[in-house]
């Protein structure tokens, strides 16, 4: 590479490029960066091998771009990794650390669109809102009986969360304007100052939490710790009336488990933002199940938190770069 061009940073969400989907914040995002970096896709790779030698950063954007050994392996020069969003599942951490690779997320700009999304599914859900807007819209003949829309309320009901990060807080404190009981299971346990703020109860065994709650948002990462972590004996220590809620990742939850809870009423609804796996195959069972609501992993998709997360993704690329500090680093 000779001294006068720019090194290069690889952009993992190839399906913006393509032509049939434009996004005028990702389009913003790409010019920013080629003001500072050559701004490089896998198909620019796979048609002029010798890019790899250039690449010294990479911007993953979408969780399904999974940032492997292998492909590390081909980008010998990579020294950051700046990832979209809070999970960090999809790249190879152990990978990363051995070869000295920084990461970064932007799990300080999303918690608030994700805390609200929270809120909106236990409300849509316990006021069954979905089946309401097919009456008075969708149906040939609007029968404004809504004695079958009869759902719950929310207030005074019993709000437990798995995992109170960032997101988690958040959840928690809009909770509070309804009243809702809170409590909590979480690695480590929030400060004093912070349980008092929401009068939040800790659970530091999961199983002891569960059938005293009305409502479950799973919050937490997903690690090797996490994954499946609510299954079969999950679903059978929790209220037959339990609503759960799942904004975190779809491997959380069983799958399989959640389908059988369902069927066999051992919980009475679901809320997902995500799923496993993601987007499900048509004709899964989930799809089908009157009291299932699904959303399209859509936790941060609101137009200001876009920007902060491309504004937070490029200050992490840079300044790993340069050695400095990053906003909000992946301690591996």
């Amino acid at each position: 590479m000779t001294a006068d061009m720019k090194a290069s940073v690889l952009i993992t969400a190839q399906h913006f490029k393509d032509d049939e989907v434009k996004d005028e914040l990702f389009e913003q995002l790409v010019s920013r960066l080629g003001n500072s970096f050559q701004v490089v896709f896998q198909d620019d790779i796979a048609q002029n091998p010798g890019l790899k030698e250039d690449v010294i950063g990479i911007i993953s954007i979408g969780m399904h771009a999974n940032i492997t050994d292998k492909l590390l392996a081909t980008l010998p020069r990579v020294r950051v990794i700046s990832s979209i969003g809070v999970g960090v599942d999809h790249i190879d951490l152990k990978c990363a650390k051995e070869k000295g690779i920084r990461v970064g997320n932007t799990r300080y700009v999303i918690s608030d669109s994700a805390a609200d999304l929270a809120i909106t599914l236990i409300l849509i859900s316990s006021r069954k809102i979905l089946p309401g807007i097919s009456m008075a819209m969708e149906n040939e003949n609007p029968n404004f009986d809504c004695l079958s829309l009869l759902g719950t309320n929310v207030k005074n009901k019993t709000l437990g969360i798995v995992g109170m990060g960032d997101i988690g807080f958040k959840i928690a404190l809009r909770a509070t304007a309804f009243d809702m009981k809170i409590l909590y299971h979480n690695r480590k346990r929030r400060s004093n100052e912070d349980e008092e703020r929401v009068k939040a109860t800790f659970y530091p065994r999961l199983q002891d939490m569960l059938p005293e709650m009305d409502v479950l948002v799973i919050a937490c990462p997903c690690t090797e710790q996490t994954i499946n972590l609510i299954s079969t004996e999950e679903f059978r220590l929790m209220k037959k009336t339990s609503l759960l809620v799942n904004i975190a990742r779809g491997k959380i939850v069983d799958t399989d488990a959640l389908v059988k809870a369902l069927q066999s009423n051992e919980i009475q609804s679901a809320a997902l933002d995500v799923t496993e796996p993601e987007p499900l195959p048509r004709g899964h069972p989930l799809l089908s199940i009157p009291n299932v609501i699904i959303t399209p992993h859509c936790g941060a998709a609101s137009y200001e938190t876009r920007l902060e997360m491309h504004d937070l993704l490029i200050e992490n690329l840079k300044c790993g770069l340069d050695g400095k500090a990053m906003p909000s680093e992946v301690i591996l």
